[in-house]
């Protein structure tokens, strides 16, 4: 697609029968990563296709999302996923009212930034180890309530979980922020049997709501987890785990956010 003067590119996934308008996920690589290492990172294709969804894999600038940080990218790159949603379903049998965005690190980051950005297109968000930015030229004009499902680990050492900086909310911070902005007074805490205790990681789930509401904000909290797309077997390789941390046998990110994708339509916001 040609955007602001640039070739853009993005890798199409799609399951095998899309005789019916499917449901489309966005999903964005992290910093100095690729379309196509995210598609085989996350292995989100598994579990979208066969549900029927399909899965686009978007190619940023610089390796890189537009978080409102310089020094990674000043793309307009919300402009370039809106009118990529455009250019996807005029040439394929997409659903428009069941769009989803998520994320790996600065990709989940980038989707954080797409709930104020594209919420008229965009049904519901989710973030796996990236944090809400703090980007003093956001503009967040939302009018209605914002599904998110955010999974990140507790020793993640690139997105820190109980602590901000100077660039990026903490993941509690941020997850309050977007359960405080959908006035979800209701949280319920589950813990996610053990099974896996060899990984040395445990999970705790965190559900936010309201009463007369289906919007919620979902949160895995990976105890030990590290800086991965927790769950995916591509996770386990030595190399990533030595670096990144501990990965996570209970959940499946992919699977996790599908499930939770597939709950709502943009038109139940309208």
């Amino acid at each position: 697609i040609n955007f602001d003067g640039k070739k853009r590119e993005y890798h199409v996934s799609l399951p095998k029968n899309i005789s019916k308008p499917i449901p489309l996920i966005i999903n964005f690589h992290g910093f100095l990563s690729h379309a196509m290492d995210q598609q085989g990172f996350s292995q989100m294709d598994n579990y979208a296709h066969q549900n029927g969804v399909g899965v686009i894999y978007p190619e940023g600038i610089k390796r890189s999302w537009n978080v409102g940080k310089a020094i990674l990218n000043e793309e307009n790159d919300i402009g370039f996923v809106n009118a990529l949603i455009d250019s996807v379903t005029s040439k394929y049998n997409i659903d428009s009212n069941r769009i989803y965005a998520c994320g790996f690190s600065n990709g989940g980051t980038f989707s954080y930034e797409l709930m104020c950005g594209l919420s008229n297109k965009i049904a519901a968000f989710g973030s796996v180890g990236g944090n809400f930015s703090i980007n003093e030229n956001r503009l967040c004009n939302i009018d209605r309530e914002i599904p998110l499902i955010h999974i990140h680990g507790t020793r993640d050492r690139l997105q820190k979980y109980n602590h901000s900086d100077v660039d990026f909310l903490s993941t509690i911070e941020s997850v309050n922020y977007w359960a405080k902005y959908n006035q979800l007074d209701i949280k319920v805490v589950e813990n996610i049997e053990d099974i896996h205790k060899k990984d040395g990681t445990t999970v705790e789930k965190y559900t936010y709501s309201k009463n007369n509401s289906n919007t919620q904000v979902i949160h895995f909290k990976v105890v030990k987890g590290g800086h991965l797309w927790l769950g995916s077997p591509i996770a386990d390789w030595l190399t990533l785990r030595l670096f990144f941390g501990r990965n996570n046998h209970e959940i499946n990110s992919s699977k996790e956010i599908v499930d939770f994708f597939l709950k709502y339509k943009l038109s139940d916001f309208n």
